[in-house]
């Protein structure tokens, strides 16, 4: 009788410890009356588990919410179920870093607004870049990528091209507001993974896509870029 209370004991903690550790890392500012494990169903490193955790959820509010019998409860959590919970607890103790799966600064190709236009293409068209930052000195000034171009010849009507034209004759169009299709996003050197993934997510409505994300130290967009992330990076 002992055992089987102590196996419902251990049960109970390590939902209140999963709780506990999911309002502190993934949902900081949510009400405390607020139940967690339904939001953590949200979270794609625990996706896969989400019938077993709303069961758990059902076993918990059961156990909580009606006396024991006996001096014992009157379910007992199978070793699964604790098994599962100790999973999932570690799993979010332990969430992955955003650095974890970004491209280091000294792996970017970036350019300068001197560059010239031609190697840059060519660059991009080797490696299948899609976006250049722009450095002027150790910060970001801008993007170079197609919509650059396109939004050039938007608005001013003819565009000329050789092989001495640098990135400057772009250089009203590349500052990271400009961009007509697309936008990007800046993350502290501390962010989750999740964070990435959550910015990513298609938002119906939004008229911009965002396509890169830039790690800096504080997450601010003028400090010096530590990594960058972008949808191919996390797939």
């Amino acid at each position: 009788m002992i055992f089987l209370n102590s196996q419902t004991e251990k049960f109970l903690q390590l939902y209140k410890q999963l709780e506990f550790e999911g309002r502190r890392i993934y949902f900081p500012n949510s009400k405390e009356n607020e139940s967690i494990i339904g939001r953590l169903f949200t979270v794609p490193q625990l996706k896969k588990f989400k019938e077993d955790l709303d069961y758990c959820r059902v076993v918990r509010n059961f156990l909580t919410h009606n006396p024991k019998v006996g001096g014992v409860y009157p379910i007992i959590p199978s070793y699964e179920m604790i098994k599962l919970l100790e999973k999932c607890l570690n799993i979010i103790s332990n969430p992955p870093r955003a650095l974890d799966f970004a491209v280091p600064m000294d792996r970017i190709y970036t350019a300068s607004p001197d560059s010239k236009l031609s190697e840059v293409v060519k660059v991009m068209n080797s490696f299948t870049y899609t976006h250049i930052p722009i450095i002027d000195g150790e910060r970001l000034i801008g993007v170079f990528s197609e919509n650059t171009v396109f939004t050039y010849m938007c608005y001013e009507n003819s565009i000329t091209i050789n092989e001495e034209t640098e990135i400057r004759q772009f250089q009203k169009y590349i500052p990271l507001d400009e961009h007509l299709n697309e936008y990007f996003a800046f993350l502290p050197e501390s962010a989750y993974l999740y964070e990435v993934q959550e910015l990513f997510k298609y938002t119906p409505g939004r008229k911009k896509l965002l396509t890169v994300i830039y790690i800096t130290k504080n997450g601010k967009r003028d400090e010096e870029i530590i990594a960058m992330i972008t949808p191919w990076d996390l797939l």
